[in-house]
């Protein structure tokens, strides 16, 4: 086995295991904001959870899989942990890769809850009050989740699969991903998560269209941030970020402004 594939099996297996415990760690959460939902429809919720939690490692198995694979071809990584396990030490602008991650983290977060509390409350009930309902420590273990397990569906999987199909049909003179294919990949993945989010939605609150459609935006917002990390720094940049970004708005702001 080559130094390649050894590097592409341990950022595999970190990627899956940390992604496994943080969907453990999530499962009070879900019961907090799911349970009476899961009730009214007769099912066992150890039974739902359990089917969710097997059907999230299917996806989590071929996003990694996927992204190691296709994102080798046109230059989507996980640099960090590449760089680790083939012993080169931290790669050149860890630093400031960590400090913009943070910075734009909070930065999304802190945008998405004011716009929730001081728009979207006019036409309904916030969001972030909904989700902000859990205890403190549900909230907290549950924005390591979606930051971890969005970014590797959404960037490291989706993102660098579009962005290879971009890749086929044209590349630069260098044989790299063209920037429009690449934005458009981005955009794309951030506006099918949008419309995959405003629907599970629909079984848990009551929505509008301003509500649905401010969400859609919100989402693409943040989806381009995280996706331009991914692209510019790296996943574990983006994971940084998205992970921030939750904590933000669910264990700092949901706890400072709680009604």
């Amino acid at each position: 086995m080559n130094t390649k594939n050894i590097t592409d099996w341990g950022v595999f297996w970190v990627l899956f295991m940390v992604a496994e415990f943080s969907m453990l760690a999530s499962l009070p959460y879900a019961v907090s904001v799911s349970g009476d939902v899961v009730a009214q429809f007769g099912s066992s919720l150890p039974m739902v959870l359990a089917t969710q939690f097997a059907r999230g490692t299917v996806f989590l198995i071929i996003s990694i899989v996927v992204g190691l694979f296709l994102g080798r071809k046109v230059g989507l990584k996980a640099p960090v942990l590449e760089s680790l396990f083939e012993a080169r030490g931290l790669p050149a602008g860890f630093s400031s890769s960590v400090k913009l991650s943070l910075l734009l983290g909070v930065l999304v977060g802190t945008t998405i809850f004011v716009v929730d509390r001081g728009i979207f409350s006019m036409f309904t009930e916030p969001l972030t009050i909904f989700l902000s309902s859990p205890p403190l420590w549900q909230r907290f273990l549950y924005s390591f989740y979606v930051g971890i397990v969005e970014e590797l569906i959404l960037r490291f999987f989706l993102v660098t699969f579009l962005v290879w199909i971009t890749w086929k049909i044209k590349k630069t003179s260098e044989g790299l991903p063209t920037t429009t294919g690449i934005w458009l990949s981005i955009m794309l993945a951030s506006i099918l998560y949008g419309l995959g989010y405003v629907s599970s939605l629909s079984s848990s609150i009551e929505l509008n269209m301003v509500f649905a459609s401010g969400i859609m935006i919100l989402n693409v917002m943040a989806g381009s941030v995280f996706g331009w990390l991914y692209w510019k720094r790296g996943l574990e940049a983006a994971i940084l970020a998205n992970v921030t970004s939750m904590l933000t708005i669910l264990v700092i702001l949901g706890s400072l402004f709680q009604p």
